[in-house]
């Protein structure tokens, strides 16, 4: 039989039993509408919680938590850290595509500034801060130029309140500013650079901001951020002081947002945390780094790259990522399997369907026989039917879930209040999902069919149109 003549034929049929197949295609509709609106809303809690939350291309390394070296830097007798050769291997280790030293401040810093962008200035009594290399975070800021260690463009003019400095200098005093600060002992020096992550930015248009009835740092509000200077207290916090050092007062200023900085604090260029900590901490907190970020080549080589981590005596810090991907797992394969099922059970309907039209129109099948329709032609025409009901099915069903999944992300941004990392979309409908939805419910309607066109095809002429079995 030719395509074109099947094709009629499958379309007559299907408008003669027009309402018959349209209450059996109800269920494959529903089932598939369900199926990939649960899909894409997994597919959406994963780019945002395993994306940008807990990222499963990158593990922390950390010094034994339990050593020697950690008890010491506890009792003040040092700092325990990663040391530059452990680094070096680690960069070595198969499956390890970049590796992030990181530094944090092993003393006490304190801040306050945002009165250009709030209206007031916002203090913490406690800032962590680390630095790092600035190449790391150079593709994520504007100017990668902006993001060095200035400290020796600095013009050093003696400065006080009478004679203020310029060039987009402050005036740093020795020492916190005070009664027993002379005159003139200021130089005019340049504010350091530092960025912020996107993870802070979002704890503070969550959690802060509202707590505080600070406005939340949208997006043209956070180019207007970029810029904001800082009054940066060295040596001195809430909780205390530095060991050793002299308490002063520097200026730092925001220069862009990098998903490289420290999640909950602010980052500076490497040679400004050395340089810092060798002079509030001592040598050796200026000679080790405080952890180190491995990026993967891919996340699943993390066992091998774990391996190697251990081997240097070190230890990968648990993140939460893959207790969440667990969870995110284990609640999407519950969602479709209860897509699953609510498909096949469309099926068996439509197959229930197949087998009475069959029976019906037993006589007309028995004629298309004796006329020379082959076997395979009767078959043809019933896994035909089939094909098409799966196409309407899986089309409708598409449709009707991304219908859904606009409402519920309308609903989401109008009623649901701002949260740390809030998506803008919660439904991702990538093209290998509704493929891969859209076959699972043709091939569906097919299997239903395959009895159904078998019973049909072996229907003899004679018996058919005489009526027997």
């Amino acid at each position: 039989m030719r395509a074109r003549a099947l094709a009629d034929l499958v379309a007559r049929d299907l408008a003669r039993s027009l309402r018959t197949f349209s209450m059996a295609t109800v269920g494959i509709t529903l089932g598939v509408a369900t199926l990939a609106f649960f899909l894409a809303l997994s597919a959406g809690m994963k780019e945002v919680v395993l994306g940008r939350i807990f990222p499963l291309d990158r593990v922390e390394v950390i010094p034994p938590e339990t050593s020697v070296g950690s008890v010491l830097s506890v009792l003040g007798a040092g700092p325990a850290g990663v040391d530059p050769a452990q680094v070096e291997a680690l960069r070595r280790v198969p499956g390890v595509r970049r590796v992030l030293p990181r530094m944090r401040f092993a003393f006490p810093t304190s801040g306050r500034g945002g009165r250009a962008i709030f209206g007031r200035d916002v203090g913490a009594g406690e800032i962590p801060a680390d630095g790092v290399d600035p190449s790391l975070v150079a593709a994520d800021l504007e100017d990668p130029r902006a993001f060095r260690d200035n400290d020796g463009e600095s013009s050093r003019r003696a400065c006080n309140a009478s004679t203020p400095c310029d060039r987009g200098e402050f005036c740093v005093y020795p020492q916190i500013p005070g009664a027993n600060v002379p005159p003139q002992m200021g130089q005019c020096t340049l504010p350091v650079p530092v960025v912020v992550s996107p993870y802070l930015v979002e704890m503070f248009d969550g959690v802060i901001a509202p707590s505080h009835h600070l406005p939340r740092i949208g997006a043209l509000l956070l180019r207007r951020a970029e810029g904001l200077i800082l009054e940066w207290d060295l040596g001195r916090a809430g909780l205390g002081g530095a060991r050793q050092g002299t308490p002063r007062r520097v200026y730092a200023k925001l220069v862009g947002i990098s998903r490289h900085a420290m999640d909950l604090g602010i980052t500076v260029p490497l040679d400004v945390a050395r340089r810092w900590n060798r002079e509030y901490a001592g040598e050796a907190a200026a000679r080790q780094f405080s952890s180190v970020v491995v990026y993967l080549r891919d996340p699943s080589e993390l066992t091998q790259v774990g391996g190697a981590v251990r081997a240097q005596g070190l230890e990968i810090r648990t993140s939460g990522a893959e207790q969440m991907g667990l969870l995110v797992t284990a609640i999407t394969v519950i969602l479709t399997l209860a897509s699953v099922i609510t498909v096949l059970v469309a099926a068996l309907n439509i197959a229930h369907v197949f087998l009475t039209l069959i029976a019906e129109r037993r006589g007309e099948i028995g004629l298309m026989r004796a006329l020379g329709a082959r076997q395979r032609d009767v078959r043809a025409l019933i896994l035909g039917q089939a094909v098409a009901l799966g196409v309407i099915a899986s089309t409708a069903g598409l449709a009707l879930a991304r219908l859904a999944a606009a409402i519920a992300n309308h609903l989401a941004a109008t009623r649901l209040p701002p949260f740390p990392f809030k998506p803008d979309v919660w439904f991702v409908f990538s093209p290998s999902l509704v493929g891969g939805v859209f076959a699972f419910g043709v091939g569906a309607c097919v299997l239903s069919s395959l009895v159904p066109a078998s019973r049909a095809a072996k229907v003899e002429p004679a018996a058919a149109l005489s009526g027997g079995v």
